[in-house]
């Protein structure tokens, strides 16, 4: 009996999500069964297109990208998919160009982080929103995938497992994770730019001693867990660039000064490099922060973003068109939620349980101490604190929610995380009247996530005096399962000081799932700059007023 050679599905695996768009290029996504080589996109009015893999040497996640050129600004296009000329199941979508650079239409966006599998929270109500309100583009910052926390959990169930089977429930992962058709809908259909933060890796990634060139120098005992953190991220890097890193924009894909990306292909073994990026929207430039990568919090210089990205974001702000009216930056924590002097810092600022564990080889109490909520260990925390106050040695007593401590590493208040708050702070700041004539600065926002509950604070700054709103949008799908009435002191402060001149004042908090809205208009006299978050029980989330814009 002869047997037949199956016949290929003629459907996608996963996707299609809409990358990097700008005001004549955009880039579709998709993850096939096949050969990525026998995929084209046809975008009505614009021709056909081959979708190219974007693994250089064999077919392990079977990802590709179709490049549409020579677009007209601010318009809709419609597209499908093919394979070997047929239609693909599913396989259609739509995306809007950017307006043209020159342009001084109105921007709308939305900005959201911490998806989890286990709900789709607020998805339904955003994807309602950009269906009727057509934003131009979605910000994703961090935690698009929960890698260690939902079921299945990767991190615990792979951690050990070679590295071909570690990658491919990775990339299942990501196939569960955005195969829900609220999600897969919202990708196909609005240009979608993703960063990373620690649940793509682990939770903590880069905060514990575990994960650091810098101890595993000092400390040869700690070698080998080193060696299998790194591995392990390794291989979540290679997954976070085929799934999300490769259809952002990228080196080579404009010659505009002001848009330096530097990376063009996938990661590499040796030195973990971070991979920042930057677009613009008409008058609005973006500036998405990367803080995983190169994440080293025991590294004295730059240990949170890097010395390279740091000379990125100096390019950027050193070339910022003099037309350009709004600077967005975004960084996947909050740049100023919690007091750097307040009660979280002052219990976890100074402990070094992990550090003391990985100097003994104990790999189990760096990545899973035992932790306690017991009043008497937070008192012994307590006295721990004063002790280290009057000696200048870090006391650690007692295991009060020691488990959090690479929650308190991960914030830009904590004490090796400082120096580079204040300066991105100050930087940007200064940004604001780079390349302008006459004294009318730009408006300045930053967005953030991670933390599970949704809040705007207003930053304020003495020299030059200035307002900066930051608005975090955490999660769209997670949120901290605590009463209300703690929020505030925990997961965020009030009212504190960043630095000299520089203070920080919460305006708002939303402890319910949430999705973040940023309407920019251009006045004739720089821009203004409104900023929501849409959340459960908040009756204007999906009809948000967008008046201004007609």
């Amino acid at each position: 009996m002869i047997m037949r050679p199956r016949r290929a599905l003629n459907r996608l695996k996963l996707g299609p999500v809409v990358g990097h768009t700008d005001d004549t290029t955009s880039k579709v996504w998709i993850q096939v069964f096949d050969d990525p080589n026998d995929y084209k996109l046809r975008v009505a009015g614009a021709g056909v297109f081959d979708f190219v893999s974007t693994e250089p040497a064999g077919l392990e996640f079977h990802t590709a990208i179709a490049r549409p050129t020579g677009l007209r600004s601010d318009w809709k296009y419609t597209y499908s998919i093919f394979r070997r000329g047929r239609r693909v199941v599913g396989g259609k979508g739509s995306f809007r160009t950017m307006p043209d650079p020159d342009s001084v239409a109105p921007i709308l966006f939305c900005a959201v982080s911490c998806s989890t599998l286990a709900t789709d929270g607020v998805w339904p109500q955003m994807a309602k929103f950009i269906k009727e309100s057509q934003p131009s583009f979605l910000l994703m910052m961090g935690d698009q995938v929960y890698i260690d926390e939902d079921d299945p959990n990767i991190f615990e169930l792979h951690y050990d497992s070679d590295s071909a089977t570690r990658r491919a429930a990775l990339a299942e992962k990501y196939r569960l994770s955005w195969s829900r058709k609220v999600i897969q809908q919202t990708f196909a259909n609005i240009p979608t730019y993703m960063v990373w933060d620690d649940h793509e890796i682990r939770d903590g990634f880069g905060s514990l001693a575990c994960d650091s060139p810098t101890l595993v120098a000092q400390f040869p005992r700690g070698a080998k867990m080193f060696a299998r953190s790194d591995v392990y991220f390794q291989d979540c890097r290679d997954v976070y660039w085929h799934f999300q890193g490769c259809h952002n924009p990228l080196q080579g894909e404009t010659a505009e000064p002001s848009l330096p990306n530097y990376i063009k292909d996938p990661p590499a073994g040796g030195p973990r490099r971070a991979m920042p990026f930057v677009f613009r929207c008409g008058r609005v430039l973006i500036l998405m922060t990367e803080s995983r990568t190169e994440r080293d919090v025991f590294r004295d210089e730059f240990p949170i973003l890097g010395a390279e990205q740091w000379q990125f974001i100096d390019k950027v702000f050193a070339n910022l068109p003099s037309e350009i009216e709004t600077l967005v930056v975004a960084t996947p924590t909050p740049i100023a939620s919690i007091d750097p002097h307040g009660q979280v810092m002052k219990l976890m600022g100074d402990r070094t349980d992990d550090i003391e564990a990985f100097k003994r080889g104990d790999e189990k109490n760096v990545l899973d101490p035992h932790s306690s909520e017991d009043l008497g260990d937070l008192a012994l925390a307590i006295a721990g604190h004063e002790l280290t106050n009057l000696t200048g040695t870090p006391v650690n007593l007692g295991a009060f929610k020691v488990s959090n401590l690479d929650e308190a590493r991960d914030q830009w208040s904590h004490k090796f995380a400082r120096p580079e708050q204040e300066l991105m702070l100050r930087k940007a700041a200064q940004a604001r009247f780079t390349n302008r004539n006459g004294s009318q600065g730009r408006e300045l926002i930053f967005l953030s996530g991670d933390i599970h509950v949704g809040c705007i604070f207003d930053i304020t700054m003495l020299n030059p005096p200035y307002k900066i709103v930051s608005l975090t949008s955490s999660g769209i799908s997670a949120k901290q399962e605590v009463k209300a009435d703690l929020f505030v002191g925990t997961f965020v402060d009030e009212d504190f000081k960043i630095a000299g001149g520089i203070r920080s004042v919460l305006r708002e908090i939303v402890p319910d799932f949430n999705f973040g809205i940023v309407q920019v208009l251009q006045t004739g006299d720089g821009a203004e700059v409104n900023a929501l978050l849409a959340h459960e029980g908040n009756s204007f989330a999906a009809g948000f007023d967008i008046s201004k814009l007609i």
